[in-house]
């Protein structure tokens, strides 16, 4: 049997440092290769995290054994005629579910941002010894091989794939146990905070158990959620029987019923992803070496149909009301109508250059692409809709993931590349296949509008509010006009951050980071300029003074009549028997 490969981690807190040895019994004679992977499972884009090692030395038998980059992200080491060790400290001051962190407070990381690959190695067991602080704790879902639970200890994993798949949380941690499909899960919370802890380990529970009896079979047999509770963040990373999270504090108190419930959401979709992602596994990615950007046109079945279903599940695990689903899908609507980029970029398009623009936004984002998640969710919504009404409630979006457990979950096949069309077609029809596959490759609107009337859901739309207005529900106070641009305070007036194509400030010559001094000969503050906007005649002119790059200039802008880009849902009750039981069985609580 050969060796495993092994890794000891001691903690430098207060430089922020990791420090890693690897330990190579068997390496190869002529020069061993070492890689770190350049993206992170679940994160779509290059995130060149060799960067962040900042010394590496190896040695065999006590003597210096040269080590040598061959590219930006792996080494080469000179002969070696003996087992090989390799010292390197990674700087860790990353707060987000994907690299690494650690201070004196705790520390995180994700496997990908610390541990070497072997090159022709991968293989073989992989094996840590992991050890900090003793008033420290330590919570991981990688097999423990020795050590007191929620302590330090050596740990174990089949391969490398499996190794960099449980992320480990430490420090001074909140924990939370809870049962849920008979299996135990824990919620480990970093940080301070005032978490409710008996009401959240109530609603995960409703959560998890809803899941497990949906899927029928867990991929696992214990479950972690490792959370970070910062000042104001919000993100997650699904991995083999853990998730990472991180989250504003304040949304784990319940005191903020929306926020609490955008904390139960990010919950739910993590954990979905232990199914639709963990054990039904996209195969463009699960045979990927992690060394390059690897383009798919599916990350609609896997993040789209996942964020479809992490706000249905609280609505069917009775944990949101009818009203409030609906809200949220309104939002989703909202939000998607407001980008200009439907029209220049297909859901396929999206998820191929997730690598280039999904990760990467800037200003200009909204006017030419959208998101694989955002409109996903709803191409996931439209397909559920359409499969049941089709057939007279007989198929449901339920039931082709049904089909997906059972063809790729169960026999842990990989699913191909367009795969879940092919399903379709099996279960719906060549007709309904087809249809789905228009909506993935069009760039134009999808017909939600006509799907929701059919369920007795009217779409109703109306101008925004004011800026911060994500849509979901009606307003009673309506702005007269709008130059379609976003703004921020600043010092010295307001400064622009978004620019619509084709709106009267794109017209007007404005560019995001232009700084508005003046409106109309008088000064522009935030409060001042979005009420004199908002109160003005379409079709006028008005006079506006702006900074751009601290040269002063003067511009004419015209504002129009409010585009209505806002949309909320409203359960009609003049319905009859058959729509009330349609919409009864999409949305009543499992």
């Amino acid at each position: 049997m050969h060796s495993p490969i092994h890794y000891t981690i001691e903690l430098e807190p207060n430089a922020h440092l990791f420090r890693v040895v690897l330990d190579i019994a068997e390496p190869d004679p002529e020069g061993q290769v070492l890689a770190l992977p350049a993206w992170v499972p679940g994160s779509y884009t290059i995130r060149d995290l060799a960067r962040h090692i900042t010394e590496i030395t190896a040695e065999s038998l006590g003597e210096a054994i040269g080590l040598h980059k061959i590219a930006t992200d792996r080494w080469i080491s000179g002969a070696i005629r003996g087992p090989l060790r390799v010292t390197y400290r990674v700087y860790a001051l990353d707060q987000s579910v994907r690299t690494a962190f650690l201070d004196h407070l705790g520390g995180f990381f994700n496997g990908p941002a610390l541990f070497l690959r072997v090159l022709g190695q991968e293989e073989r067991g992989h094996t840590l010894s992991i050890s900090g602080p003793e008033h420290w704790q330590l919570g991981t879902a990688m097999p423990r091989v020795s050590g007191e639970t929620w302590g330090w200890g050596d740990f174990q994993a089949e391969n490398y794939r499996a190794f960099i798949d449980h992320p480990m949380l430490m420090g001074t941690l909140t924990l939370l146990n809870f049962e849920a499909g008979g299996l135990p899960h824990h919620m480990l919370i970093q940080g301070s905070h005032d978490a409710d802890l008996q009401a959240l380990g109530r609603d995960l529970a409703r959560i998890c158990t809803w899941q497990q009896d949906f899927w029928g079979e867990s991929p696992f047999a214990e479950y972690h959620f490792l959370c970070k509770a910062r000042s104001n963040d919000y993100g997650g990373l699904e991995h083999r029987a853990s998730s990472a999270l991180v989250c504003a504090r304040d949304d784990l108190n319940g005191r903020d019923p929306q926020n609490y419930r955008r904390f139960l959401g990010l919950v739910s979709h993590e954990y979905f992803h232990s199914w639709l992602v963990q054990a039904i596994r996209p195969a463009v990615f699960s045979s990927s070496a992690l060394d390059k950007a690897e383009l798919s046109r599916d990350l609609w079945v896997f993040e789209g149909i996942t964020s479809y279903y992490d706000d249905l599940c609280l609505r069917r695990a009775g944990l949101l009301s009818t009203e409030q689903y609906l809200q949220g899908l309104g939002k989703e609507w909202t939000r998607l109508q407001r980008r200009p980029g439907q029209l220049l970029q297909s859901i396929a398009e999206s998820s191929e250059d997730a690598w280039l623009k999904l990760y990467h936004p800037h200003v200009n984002s909204a006017n030419f692409e959208i998101s694989y998640y955002n409109k996903g969710a709803l191409l996931a919504l439209c397909l559920d809709l359409s499969l049941r009404l089709d057939s007279a409630g007989k198929l449901s979006l339920d039931t082709l993931l049904a089909r997906l457990w059972k063809d790729y979950g169960q026999t842990k096949q990989p699913l191909p590349e367009g795969a879940a069309l092919s399903l379709i077609a099996d279960l719906a029809g060549a007709d309904m296949a087809f249809q789905i596959q228009s909506w993935l490759e069009a760039r134009a609107e999808l017909p939600l509008a006509a799907l929701l009337a059919r369920m007795g859901i009217a779409l109703q739309q109306r101008p925004a509010s004011s800026l911060s207005d994500a849509g979901g529900e009606d307003a009673s106070v309506l702005p007269a006009a709008w130059i379609g641009a976003h703004w921020k305070s600043h010092v010295l007036g307001v400064q622009l951050r978004q620019i619509l194509s084709g709106s009267p400030a794109e017209q007007a010559g404005l560019s995001p980071e232009d700084i508005i001094i003046a409106l109309e000969g008088q000064r522009a503050t935030a409060e001042k300029f979005a009420e004199k906007i908002a109160s003005s005649i379409p079709g006028c002119p008005m006079q506006l003074q702006y900074f751009r790059d601290d040269v002063l200039y003067s511009t004419q802008i015209i504002p129009v009549t409010p585009v209505q880009d806002t949309y909320w849902l409203e359960c009609l009750e003049d319905v009859d028997a058959v729509v009330r039981a349609r919409r009864e069985a999409w949305l009543s609580p499992a």
